[in-house]
């Protein structure tokens, strides 16, 4: 973004002269760069010379930002199996899948919880397996945990239903 700025200011260009940029920060901290004017943003103007230096820039608004603490609010979804999904394996093997959002600090750590109780250790990742689940209805649930160990998201509750092969002989 810095580049495109010093190109913008730096650059000949006759039809931008008279025109104004408008500058502003998105949801997401990214500076934006625009000839259309948007609440909160900032006029770059450029000088009848086409030429423009950084220090007739107005950086106020990379000032105000670098000093605000952006909050993240991490997300975990399960993504696999889906609820009400009817798995059929006769050795009751499941894979369970887990997004995290926005992305997976490699600091935490998911643990997913089988008919509402932790059924495998924290883990770095967000892909589980389990074996010999037995048949029937059985709920999913994945926590993530933050490097305090606190959990910073929960997933909602998710059912699912193992079909496996009856033990009875007919």
């Amino acid at each position: 973004m810095l580049s495109l700025l010093i190109f913008l200011l730096l650059f000949p260009l006759a039809d931008l002269a008279a025109k104004e940029i408008y500058m502003w920060r998105d949801e997401n901290g990214v500076l934006v760069f625009s000839d259309t004017k948007r609440p909160g943003a900032k006029v770059i103007s450029l000088a009848d010379d086409k030429v423009t230096s950084m220090k007739k820039a107005d950086t106020s608004v990379f000032e105000k930002n670098n000093t605000q603490t952006k909050i993240i609010e991490y997300g975990i979804q399960i993504v696999s199996p889906s609820h009400e999904e009817t798995i059929r394996d006769n050795t009751g093997s499941l894979h369970v899948s887990a997004r995290i959002t926005p992305s997976f600090n490699p600091k935490f750590k998911a643990q997913l919880l089988f008919n509402g109780k932790r059924n495998t250790p924290p883990q770095s990742n967000a892909v589980f397996v389990m074996r010999n689940v037995d048949r029937g209805a059985h709920t999913l649930q994945a926590q993530l945990f933050d490097e305090e160990g606190n959990v910073v998201a929960t997933s909602e509750q998710i059912t699912f239903f193992m079909h496996r092969a009856s033990s009875i002989a007919k």
